[in-house]
């Protein structure tokens, strides 16, 4: 394991983040199967805000079931 953090310094890293997607595409999947368009539609709406994050937004979504608060500086 040494020589593999030697070549790629960030390798737990790279670890924890591969293990978070992991689990943030369960959490995707199994909200598309029970609302497909809803999670879908949120889905798109935060990858956009992720594409635009070193811009300066601040972004909330209320719907009956969801609350999500999205701010970037």
């Amino acid at each position: 394991m040494s020589k593999i953090n030697k070549v790629i310094p960030n390798v737990e890293k790279i670890k924890e983040v591969g293990e978070a997607a992991t689990e943030v595409g369960k959490a995707f999947g199994d909200a598309i199967r029970k609302s497909p368009k809803e999670a879908l539609s949120v889905g798109l709406v935060l990858g956009g805000l992720y594409i635009l994050k070193n811009k300066k937004i601040k972004f909330k979504l209320k719907r009956k079931d969801l609350d999500i608060e999205f701010e970037t500086e």
